[in-house]
């Protein structure tokens, strides 16, 4: 069944808050779960909500205010990263009717049934005088790009618009996959008229008639700053000059531009001559940000930390009241009361403290210092999880005392085994380092979590095959590892295995990312160097992007946290599409040439592994099957060329920082410019 998540952003309203939320636990058609994101009202917000009694109620509340456009961003971002099929958007002063998700839902099967394509579905709006309000424009490009005769959908309850406001609005999970999120910088006014052009210029939004909801507006009326007389709201109307001029470049053309700038003009001179000057000097400087004014759009999986801002989840103290029941019923069942956090007891002895951020799941991911590692800890905030991170220096998991103080502090719900000895030529030598840490440590963690009642996520490597094949490898297929390094990360799946019931092995390949060494930032490093660069190109992989990695590993996290269980067992994770060494080393320059992070590309030279002798043998083959991720779970692999974008195109915005090749791993021979 489709999961629907109704996402309402709030900031100082508590009445209409609790009003809206009590017309979305009414609706005919029950929401899977209800997201609320506090735009740091700091009024006693927090704590009403944490009172109402509401099942599947989520709470966010942002460290600071990020204006309604960083607030509707990070409410699509969570919905669409909790796994929603669909987001019902909407602001809090919303009351909707009692069938009016059902309403958008019905049209939503009426369009599909007669192959109609959309990209958003929008209720109609009314004040509390009955008049209609926030009316969007018919979507007049029917004929223009063949949608039909539109008025004929009318017998469907639904007319084609575009653009549309946040007042009870339906996006589908592909339109935010397709086109990304509202842009945050926008910060108000205008964010929800770019956000659904934007979304609509391949299939438009429907009006659905029959989906009623009363706006309840602070402020009614155009927007115009003759008429405001608060000074709080006059200081933001250059958001509004600003953001008009940002709508029209992108979407409407020259002629709308110079019609604005005609008209803001005049506007500027009537304040003057009205002896309205502070207002006059607002409009000038929104005019002035019009003109450097380009934000980009960000992936619909982008971080909550994204957007400058920490994150807070709230839980109702109603829900931990019944997770607690509901603990102690599934105990007295005969599962293992150890699945629980051991400071339990003193919590229901003391319902009347509302947890906090201590109450979101926590998770212990060691080797925190590390690429994957890095991500884990960016990302667990925005699945609800509270990561705890520990580095190398801070948890030595070849220590099983320092395993069994860690999970003493901090009681995590799991474990995520980040760790790892990953020097591959050193470990020819190092044999007892390299298994000291991936197989002793990793037993050690296994150990600790059977003690503890909590299951072991753990990374692991695709080197643990032979890499002689030419078909992907899949999770049953017999290893072989051609080097030390390969032979100790099996051995610790093995000690993982032969320990826990509970546990989850994700094998990856070819790691890279914004954070920590690895091939593209050397890559990257030396393309302003060197003419040539000599790659290694019959190793064919995977290169994986760690931020989905960590994304795969924090989703599942928060799959068995709210739901209990998981299906256990060992997975293969890589992105799509194999490729050589030579080939990505192309593909980051080429890219890298194209955003202006290098200026010239140099010339790849595809060479054989031969010509670059190294103590420990790498795979000639590291193509993972991920088919039984995707078929039990829906995590399906990503085109890395998409990923490699993504990364070049962040780390073209990170100041310079220092970099080297992750160690051993580079697989290439550089040449000086002459």
């Amino acid at each position: 069944m489709e999961q629907i998540l109704a996402v309402v952003l709030s900031y100082k309203r508590q009445d209409l808050l609790k009003r809206c939320l009590e017309a979305i636990s009414q609706q005919s058609r029950r929401c899977d779960g209800v997201v609320v994101v506090d735009n740091a009202s700091h009024d006693g917000t927090e704590e009403m909500l944490q009172q109402l009694p509401l099942a599947n109620l989520k709470i966010y509340v942002l460290s600071r205010n990020t204006g309604a456009s960083g607030g509707f961003s990070a409410g699509f971002r969570i919905a669409y990263q909790l796994g929603a099929d669909f987001v019902w958007m909407m602001d809090d002063d919303v009351i909707p009717e009692p069938d009016a998700l059902e309403q958008l839902i019905d049209a939503k099967e009426r369009l599909l049934a007669q192959d109609q394509p959309y990209s958003y579905l929008l209720s109609l709006a009314y004040t509390e005088d009955g008049l209609l309000t926030n009316v969007p424009s018919v979507d007049q490009r029917a004929n223009a790009i063949d949608y039909g005769n539109w008025p004929a959908l009318l017998d469907l309850g639904v007319i084609p618009v575009r653009p549309a406001t946040y007042v009870s609005i339906l996006v589908p999970r592909a339109s935010l996959e397709r086109h990304g999120l509202p842009l945050a910088p926008m910060f108000m006014w205008g964010d929800d008229t770019e956000f659904t052009l934007r979304i609509s210029r391949e299939a438009p939004g429907y009006l659905v008639a029959a989906s009623k909801v009363r706006h309840l507006r602070r402020v009614s009326g155009t927007i115009d700053i003759r008429r405001e007389t608060d000074p709080a709201r006059i200081a933001l109307h250059r958001h509004f000059i600003r953001n008009e001029f940002f709508v029209a470049r992108r979407y409407a053309g020259s002629r709308r531009v110079a019609s604005l700038m005609l008209s803001r003009t005049l506007l500027v001179v009537r304040l003057i001559r009205a002896g309205q000057f502070a207002k006059a000097k607002i409009v000038l400087q929104g005019l002035r940000e019009a003109f450097g004014f380009n934000p980009r759009v960000e992936a619909a999986d982008a971080p909550l930390e994204a957007l400058g801002v920490s994150v807070r989840q709230l839980s109702p103290v109603v829900s931990v009241l019944d997770q607690a029941r509901a603990g102690s019923e599934r105990s007295a069942g005969g599962e293992p009361a150890s699945a629980a956090p051991a400071s339990a007891a003193q919590e229901d002895d003391q319902p009347e403290t509302p947890a906090v951020a201590s109450a979101m799941p926590r998770i212990l991911v060691c080797g925190a210092g590390g690429q994957v590692g890095h991500c884990l800890l960016n990302q667990a905030a925005s699945f609800g999880l509270e990561a705890i991170g520990l580095s190398h220096e801070e948890l030595d998991i070849t220590c099983r005392t320092q395993i069994g103080q860690a999970l003493e502090r901090y009681r995590p719900a799991l474990i995520i085994n980040a760790a790892a000895y990953t020097n591959l030529d050193h470990a020819e030598a190092e044999i007892a380092q390299a298994e000291a840490v991936n197989c002793h440590g990793v037993a050690n963690l296994a150990e600790a979590a059977r003690e503890f009642g909590i299951p072991l996520f753990h990374l692991s490597s695709e080197y643990v095959f032979s890499g002689d094949g030419d078909q992907p490898y899949r999770e049953t297929d017999p290893t072989s590892p051609a080097n030390v390094y390969g032979a100790t990360r099996l051995a610790g799946e093995e000690a993982i295995r032969s320990r826990l019931d509970r546990y989850l092995i994700l094998r990856t390949s070819w790691i890279y990312g914004e954070h920590g060494n690895n091939f593209v930032k050397t890559m990257l490093k030396l393309g302003g160097k060197s003419d040539e660069i000599s790659v290694v190109s019959d190793q064919i992989g995977c290169p994986t992007r760690s931020r989905s990695i960590a994304r795969v590993l924090i989703e599942l996290a928060a799959r068995y946290c709210r739901e209990g269980t998981l299906q256990w067992g060992l997975y293969h994770y890589s992105s799509s599409s194999p490729c050589s060494w030579a080939e990505f080393a192309e593909e980051i320059f080429r890219e890298a040439a194209r955003v202006g992070l290098i200026d010239k590309a140099p010339r790849v030279l595809p060479i054989a592994s031969e010509s670059l002798p190294r103590a420990a043998a790498r795979p000639a083959w590291s193509v993972l099957d991920c088919r039984r991720i995707e078929e039990i779970f829906g995590i399906r692999p990503k085109p890395w060329r998409d990923e490699l974008r993504h990364v070049i195109r962040h780390l073209n915005e990170l100041p310079d920082a220092s970099s080297g090749p992750a160690p051993s791993r580079v697989p290439f021979r550089l040449y000086s410019q002459g």
